[in-house]
């Protein structure tokens, strides 16, 4: 299954409490656009940091790739 969710609009609460529902109901792992790391259904409920991001962690993401001096 594949959902394509912006990022636009912060829904970080609804995306993680969706797809931990879909995780708990079906198993599986999800992945985002913003680390390589294939998330559980535990670590997102947790709140999980996997290499300095938590999943669908948009926001520390274009902190850790911005240019210096540009905002």
């Amino acid at each position: 299954m594949t959902i394509d969710i912006s990022s636009r609009i912060d829904g970080t609460a609804e995306v993680h409490k969706m797809i931990s529902l879909l995780l708990l109901d079906h198993g599986g792992v999800a992945v985002d656009d913003y680390s390589a790391h294939p998330w559980t259904q535990q670590e997102i409920q947790s709140g999980a940091v996997i290499d300095g991001l938590r999943f669908f962690d948009f926001r520390t993401c274009h902190e850790l790739n911005r240019e210096p001096g540009r905002s």
